[in-house]
């Protein structure tokens, strides 16, 4: 059992970040040779963003299950609060990936993720289900989001 929540605690924490982050990484490292013009201002200044859409997710992750803890009146907001900052985030990667020579991420593929996102953040909210990685409690709501992302 310890090693089961060991590995799901190293799965999460390795999936901790948004997906701007995510994009600034691919495009700094550019293992693929897929982004050509990563020199350019506009390629820096999105660059520059992942800082603060990395600091928003992380700050969902915390957020989302204490206001939770408020009941069902907060649900639907927590969940289109979510489900909008989820969207601008995937749509800032794209335009990162665009802006420095990519293809970006296409717009269906923007809405399916969106979806199951708050589909799984619907369908959690209201569990008081919890893991415990490295002995500390984490609601499975925040962890199934970490882990999606």
């Amino acid at each position: 059992m310890l090693r089961l929540i060991i590995i799901f605690s190293i799965f999460i924490l390795g999936a901790c970040a948004s997906e701007t982050a995510k994009m600034a990484h691919q495009v700094q490292h550019n293992f693929k040779d897929e982004f050509d013009d990563k020199n350019n201002d506009l390629c820096r200044k999105m660059l520059n963003k992942s800082e603060n859409e990395d600091f928003i997710f992380n700050t969902r992750l915390i957020a989302t299950p204490i206001i939770g803890l408020i009941g069902i009146v907060a649900a639907p907001a927590m969940l289109a609060a979510n489900a909008t900052l989820d969207l601008k985030d995937r749509l800032t990667a794209s335009e990162m990936s665009k802006a420095c020579g990519g293809n970006g991420i296409e717009t269906k593929q923007i809405v399916g993720d969106v979806a199951v996102n708050g589909s799984l953040g619907f369908i959690l909210q209201g569990t008081n289900l919890s893991v415990y990685p490295g002995g500390e409690e984490i609601p499975v709501s925040t962890a199934a989001e970490a882990a999606t992302n």
